[in-house]
Order: structure tokens, then C-alpha cells, then sequence
């Protein structure tokens, strides 16, 4: 099976991933439950097979550690042949915690507030080639957004990377850096750059019902 479904719950949308959309909404969801981590050694690999994306959109909750006072990565996305495909860091400052994106080797600022109140936090990323858009919505709402040109010649994210929770990979699948601390749930993953409408209603409804939503069912 290309997904392992213990733990969490993969959607990936596009033509690429037709039959893979199509499983999912096939078979019985499964929620992630709850990560946490405590040391900064913890982490967690996405168990799943990932094709080359030109849009991606990352989506979960974040309980973040109050405690904790220096830059964090809450996921890296690395290929072998690019280390530095795609990930969400933060930097905590005055009980916030500001969050950026890396995206094939671009570190854009640190803007997208997040409270460091020890409430859940509902956070999503996206990105797409066709324009240089990316975005970081915090609990339905923009937090940060910028669109570049068009490429010509704009690249995909290359596929066959490894997915990992909790840990900058500083070397692919290895080498980990700037640990995340804090609880993550309720993880998905889509090929495409989701709308605000789309992040608003995943945030505002049950992760259940978004996921018969998307499913026409």
C-alpha cells in the first residue's frame, strides 16, 4: 500500500494522485491522534510515497511548548537530490511564535504569528510553481502571503523525498537540526495549493467532515 494509515491521515489531489485520492475516500478515516514531542531527539517520518509535486498544501495542529525559546521545524520535506525542498520553521518570541517557510532552498521571513498559549493551533502552508504563490494561514486566516513571478522554467518539488515531523534534515532523512517541541495532530497533505475558503472551512468543521466533503460523499 503506498500510505501507511496508522497514524495520520494523507491526501494528496491531484491528476497524478487520482487513485490514490480515490483509496482514501474508499476506506475508513483515521485521524492523527496526537505526537509529542519532548527531546530534541524526538521525530516522526511520514511513512508515504510522495510524486513530484508543482503545488503542495501541508495542514495540522500544533500545540506549541511554551517553554521553549529558539527556532523550531515543525515538518522538512527533503529529496535527495534537493535537501531543502520544503519546510515550515518557527522562531518564538514574546509568547509568539513567528513562522516561515523554506521552499526549495528560499528562506522567506518570519511573520505568520502563532500564540504560544498552550491552545491548539490550526496552521496551513501552501505553494505552487506556476507563480511563486505561498501562503501560511493560522487558525482559517492569512498570515502571511507572496507571490512571485512566473517562471518559465519553474521547477517541481521533487518527489520520492522523505517527509519528517519534528526536525530540520540537514542531509537527506538525516542529521537533524533545530527540534520541534510541542504536541502535532491531525496532519494532511494535498498536490495542490489549497484557497483561504478551503483552509477556512478545514479549520472551522470536524476534520471528518471536510475529509466526506473533498470525497463528494
Amino acid at each position: 500500500a503506498p500510505i501507511s494509515k496508522r497514524h495520520f491521515l494523507l491526501v494528496i489531489r491531484s491528476h497524478i494522485s487520482e487513485k490514490l485520492s480515490q483509496y482514501l475516500c474508499n476506506s475508513t478515516e483515521t485521524i492523527l491522534r496526537g505526537l509529542s514531542f519532548t527531546s530534541k531527539d524526538g521525530y516522526a517520518r511520514v511513512n508515504a510515497s510522495f510524486p513530484p509535486l508543482s503545488a503542495v498544501s501541508v495542514c495540522l495542529r500544533v500545540q506549541w511548548d511554551p517553554r521553549r525559546n529558539d527556532v523550531s521545524t515543525v515538518f522538512s520535506y527533503a529529496a535527495r537530490a534537493f535537501v531543502n525542498e520544503f519546510q515550515l520553521r518557527g522562531k518564538t518570541d514574546d509568547r509568539k511564535v513567528r513562522l516561515a517557510l523554506l521552499i526549495q532552498g528560499q528562506h522567506h521571513r518570519h511573520k505568520a504569528e502563532l500564540p504560544v498559549d498552550g491552545e491548539w493551533h490550526h496552521v496551513c502552508v501552501t505553494w505552487r510553481s506556476s507563480d511563486g504563490f505561498w501562503a501560511i494561514y493560522v487558525d482559517g486566516e492569512t498570515g502571511d502571503s507572496e507571490k512571485g513571478k512566473a517562471r518559465g522554467n519553474a521547477k517541481d518539488i521533487h518527489g520520492d523525498g522523505i517527509f519528517i515531523l519534528g526536525q530540520d534534515q540537514d542531509t537527506f532523512g538525516g542529521n537533524f537540526t533545530e527540534p520541534y517541541f510541542g504536541n502535532l495532530t491531525d496532519l494532511s497533505v494535498w498536490g495542490e495549493a489549497l484557497e483561504l475558503e478551503q483552509v477556512t472551512a478545514l479549520h472551522t468543521f470536524f476534520h471528518y467532515l471536510f475529509f466526506r466533503y473533498i470525497c463528494n460523499i
